[in-house]
């Protein structure tokens, strides 16, 4: 029989009990996880979900995935992880499988419920990105692109949409396998812009993805309007030339004075000129005229035919003679 005072005392262990939350050990099941979803972007899977949070111990994390033609459950690449994901890509799995994934958190032997996913099929739920433009061909009428596919697959296929850039009114090629294609009948030396995007076909399902950035190019001239475009630059330069030089008559002819002026310096008088000048009565002149006569020394010479020699001979001699003489008389009188 308890003692007198001990039943209260008794209940109110048991309410405190009540209002500590539980240790990590004592817990009978974890939390499940929340936000589980797939991603999947050009065939690459991913699973995700958000962390289930406790004051104490790491949890882990174990993903199983079961397929339509099998109904059972088999782990994956993916058990007892302690990150948030889990990456399914597998060359084993067909992209038209149908798959089921689930997961679950685990603290040692405690563990929670499963947490299962809507059913996931690759070709039909994937994300197929555009394709990269690597080259644009241009003629005068129409644009050539070449360009990558997102993914390797033989069942993609490819639209393009394009624009005049001046105007909104787009227009859209047929769906096409091939990586490249041609926009034609366009208008030459105008831009146009473009958006490429691709699709998955299986069956009578399709998976189209999203449109790519926007490129833009210009169309080509054509043969005659290049050959125009010569003539207009060669007819503007004549008209140029005959404008410039009509420009430069014109100048010289009204500033003729000045343009002597440019292109001939004034006439400088040489120095000893100048001295002369200053005092005529200084024997310039007559020195100039000796250093000359001394500095340029000559002899005639006579060339004649053999009737004439002799007295050729004799006229040559005489005039030698004379020179002498008088450059002798001009050298005595210095």
């Amino acid at each position: 029989m308890p003692r007198p005072g001990a039943a209260p005392l008794l209940c109110l262990l048991q309410l405190l009990s009540l209002l500590e939350p539980p240790a990590a050990d004592s817990l009978l099941q974890l939390p499940a996880p929340q936000d589980v979803t797939i991603y999947s972007n050009n065939y690459q899977n991913l699973l995700r979900w958000a962390p289930v949070k406790l004051d104490s111990g790491s949890v882990l994390y174990t993903v199983q995935s079961r397929t339509g033609a099998d109904n059972r459950w088999v782990e994956m690449n993916c058990t007892n992880i302690t990150k948030t994901e889990c990456n399914f890509t597998h060359p084993d799995n067909k992209s038209y499988w149908t798959i089921t994934l689930r997961v679950r958190a685990e603290l040692g032997q405690v563990k929670s419920d499963w947490v299962e996913t809507n059913k996931f099929v690759a070709d039909q739920n994937t994300i197929i990105g555009p394709p990269v433009v690597v080259n644009v061909d241009s003629t005068p009428d129409s644009l050539f692109l070449s360009f990558l596919p997102p993914v390797n697959k033989n069942t993609l296929q490819y639209l393009v949409r394009y624009w005049e850039k001046s105007t909104n009114e787009q227009h859209e090629t047929q769906w096409t396998k091939n990586t490249r294609t041609g926009l034609l009948n366009l208008k030459q030396l105008t831009v146009y812009c473009f958006q490429i995007r691709a699709k998955v076909q299986v069956l009578l399902n399709e998976n189209i993805g999203p449109l790519s950035e926007t490129y833009c190019h210009k169309t080509a001239a054509s043969d005659a309007t290049r050959a125009g475009f010569v003539v207009v630059i060669f007819v503007v330069a004549t008209i140029t030339v005959v404008i410039l030089a009509t420009v430069c008559f014109l100048f010289t002819q009204k500033f003729n004075q000045v343009v002597k002026y440019w292109f001939q310096p004034p006439f400088k008088i040489p120095a000893h000129i100048k001295e002369y000048l200053k005092d005529p009565d200084m024997p310039v002149l007559e020195e100039l005229q000796n250093n000359c006569a001394e500095e340029d020394p000559w002899d005639s010479l006579s060339v004649v035919s053999n009737a004439e020699g002799s007295q050729a001979l004799i006229r040559g001699t005489l005039n030698t003679n004379v020179h002498s003489d008088s450059r002798s008389t001009e050298s005595e009188k210095t």
